[in-house]
């Protein structure tokens, strides 16, 4: 049975449940876009900017945290998706990882003030980490989205955050390098490895998201 026809044989109650996968999906790409915004304002020596722009992370770190209790709890209390109720709770579990990563990172790059001249030899490297990071998030929305769709666009999608995560991880190493040389305070230094390490646990989360999927393949839904 194709996913297509898998789709159309949910009922009210499941449906609801794959609207929520994709809610819950979107608020983690869209806090794990807004890191970008946070990086800027610093760079562009903008504190209060950069603090306004984490508190929207916050904001949609909390949104998602509020719908993955509303998908467990549905799936704890309902009778849907018999066989696929704990893999769809460790989906949503590491789909809010991806949430709560993109605030960590912004929080621990807001925390302390950070000059603009301590960032700016590492900007363009963060930059580019932080766009692979959000293509992978993206990648994981694509793939959440296509469980109407066939099973081969499933797996490209999963194959993609999976690409994506490795270049995430090669970035990560060589900006923890980067920082390790940069003649700046020994607490710059820790703070900027912490936003890295912070940063790179975003992709690193969707990754364990896709695991599932494949889990959810494995089951007999293709």
């Amino acid at each position: 049975m194709n996913f297509r026809k898998w789709f159309r044989a949910f009922n009210a109650g499941e449906n609801e449940i794959l609207e929520l996968l994709r809610r819950h999906v979107e608020l983690s790409l869209q806090a794990s876009t807004l890191v970008q915004k946070v990086v800027d304002c610093i760079m562009a020596g903008d504190h209060a900017a950069a603090y306004v722009n984490y508190l929207e992370i916050d904001k949609a770190e909390t949104d998602a945290d509020h719908v993955q209790r509303e998908l467990v709890d549905k799936l704890s209390t309902g009778v849907f998706f018999s066989n696929l109720g704990t893999d769809l709770m460790s989906l949503a579990e590491n789909v809010d990882g991806v949430a709560d990563s993109a605030k960590s990172s912004a929080k621990i790059i807001t925390q302390r003030r950070l000059e603009p001249s301590e960032l700016a030899p590492i900007r363009e490297k963060v930059s580019e980490h932080l766009a692979v990071t959000v293509r992978a998030v993206t990648s994981l929305q694509d793939a959440i989205g296509s469980l109407a769709g066939k099973k081969e666009e499933l797996l490209m999608f999963c194959r993609a955050v999976e690409e994506y995560e490795e270049a995430a991880d090669i970035i990560k190493d060589s900006l923890t390098e980067q920082i390790y040389a940069l003649n700046v305070s020994t607490l710059s230094v820790l703070q900027l490895s912490d936003f890295v390490r912070m940063v790179d646990n975003i992709s690193d989360y969707a990754e364990d998201a896709t695991d599932v999927l494949y889990v959810v393949i494995s089951k007999g839904y293709s």
